[in-house]
């Protein structure tokens, strides 16, 4: 996985999650990512079938699925820890 396509997930999702209500972290160690989506129901699952379709993700899982009272990363439209 090079930085040029960590760099443009991160540019599309900076770019397109304000509008959806979609907040969250992108976590990357090698090749491998693990990402926390916010928002609202229909959004989240929208956005979670788009990464599924997408073909720069491989094998993804869905390890967790939950409603919450509260954000955990609200002022991050995607942030970032490696």
């Amino acid at each position: 996985m090079t930085s040029h396509v960590v760099e443009s997930i991160l540019a599309q999702s900076r770019k397109h999650n304000p509008r959806l209500g979609i907040t969250g972290i992108l976590c990357q160690s090698g090749d491998t990512f693990m990402q926390v989506l916010e928002g609202g129901r229909t959004a989240v699952n929208l956005l979670y079938n788009d990464i599924v379709r997408d073909e720069r993700h491989k094998n993804v899982v869905l390890l967790h699925y939950e409603e919450v009272a509260q954000r955990k990363f609200p002022g991050w439209t995607m942030g970032q820890v490696n």
